[in-house]
């Protein structure tokens, strides 16, 4: 029988913090190792014993070691490759050592650009406590009018296809939005600049942040310096918000002729676009050329309940502002929050959060007093994940929902 392997209690602490954000679960007992068990073999098609995670989590003794295929198992269920590729990572990462650097870089020591850019590279940014130490880092650049470092960053071969990285790198590139809103003149024309080209920027703040108030100032520049579909849709992305920063100026040629265009990319892949995107094309199809079916076809093509939850939200919150903020919405009453899934991630969360609010107030618009007021009652007005930027639209609606008897 092969002989268990020795685990160090800084291996230990890190693959059992990776093992928790990966699957959402925080280990307290028995019935969250089997969770977690169940979780993985989902996942992964792997097997691992919940008893092996109450050792692992000192909920009974623990020996601190593991066999080879278990520590293996370990390791690609949060995404390695095997256990020595997660001591590898494990060995190059210390908190203190990189804090240390961050510093360094903060004080600009000789050689600190190096090695702030090697230490980037080497965050585990799969990792919320990875993530917030790039949007450190980030800040510190801004602050030091550092551009060239930065640009390096919005260039880095990051897996953002992969959902932990992509959202932790939307909260590490925080900073180039809050900037913008100060009107950082600098930062807005660093973006600019760079977005065409990087497809970290592209995913990570241009479509994660789409404060649709800023169409006039940095945001239609950005969209304006897209020229070609680094992204899937990004064309079509680009053209509907035009056609709303049209809209929104009175320029109804020019938000008619933009969403001609949109149009003309819709043809191409209507099947595969974002939910989203279709309930833009939909409200924009009602409010320019008063087609009142699109909003209900598209909707009711949709299948899995997030990707309805999407287009519910970004479409109905659009309706009350461009076409009638007095209607209720029929697809709304084709929703059963009963049925939802469990939502898995800081997004899914927030959006769910905020559907909540959208039945409310198409309940309330409806004169369905008690049913509005049951919706609110399961809002929490504390999550709104990235809806956060459309915060003055919700406001007067959840004072208004409060006042419900």
């Amino acid at each position: 029988m092969p002989a268990a392997i020795a685990i160090s209690q800084n291996e230990q602490d890190w693959i059992k913090h990776y093992l928790q954000e990966t699957y959402d679960i925080s280990v307290v007992d028995t019935f969250d190792c089997h969770a977690l068990s169940d979780a993985i073999t989902k996942k992964t098609g792997t097997k691992i014993s919940y008893s092996t995670f109450r050792r692992l989590f000192d909920l009974v003794a623990n020996t601190n070691t593991q066999s080879k295929f278990v520590l293996n198992a370990l390791a690609v269920a949060v995404g390695f490759k095997n256990w020595e590729e997660f001591k590898h990572h494990v060995a190059f990462f210390d908190t203190n050592v990189i804090n240390q650097n961050i510093q360094i870089y903060y004080r600009q020591l000789p050689n600190s650009n190096n090695l702030i850019l090697e230490t980037i590279k080497k965050l585990p940014i799969s990792t919320w406590m990875g993530g917030y130490q790039l949007q450190n880092i980030i800040t510190i650049a801004i602050e030091n009018n550092d551009f060239d470092l930065l640009q390096k960053v919005v260039h880095l071969p990051y897996e953002i296809e992969k959902q932990n990285v992509y959202e932790h790198l939307v909260i590490s590139f925080q900073s180039f939005y809050f900037q913008s809103i100060k009107n950082n003149e600098v930062v807005i024309e660093f973006v600019r600049t760079n977005i065409g080209s990087s497809i970290l920027l592209q995913k990570c703040l241009l479509q994660a942040y789409v404060d649709e108030k800023y169409l006039d100032c940095f945001l239609g520049k950005w969209f304006d310096s897209v020229q070609e579909n680094t992204l899937p849709d990004l064309i079509l992305f680009k053209n509907l918000l035009l056609c709303q920063k049209s809209f929104n100026n009175k320029e109804l040629d020019k938000a008619t002729a933009y969403f001609k265009l949109v149009l003309k990319e819709f043809k191409k892949s209507s099947e595969s676009i974002h939910p989203i995107l279709k309930a833009r094309i939909g409200l924009w199809d009602l409010v320019l050329n008063n087609n009142k079916q699109k909003m209900d076809y598209y909707f009711a093509s949709l299948s899995d309940p997030h990707d309805k939850a999407n287009f519910a939200v970004i479409g109905s919150r659009l309706f009350w502002t461009y076409y009638d903020e007095t209607l209720p919405i029929s697809f709304l009453d084709t929703i059963t929050i009963k049925e939802f899934p469990a939502v898995k991630d800081f997004f899914q969360k927030g959006r769910y959060n905020v559907l909540l609010l959208t039945l409310a107030i198409h309940h309330y618009l409806k004169q369905e007093r008690q049913q509005s007021r049951e919706y609110f009652e399961l809002f929490n007005a504390t999550s709104l994940s990235y809806d956060i930027v459309n915060i003055e639209f919700y406001l007067p609606w959840i004072e208004r929902l409060k006042l419900i008897k």
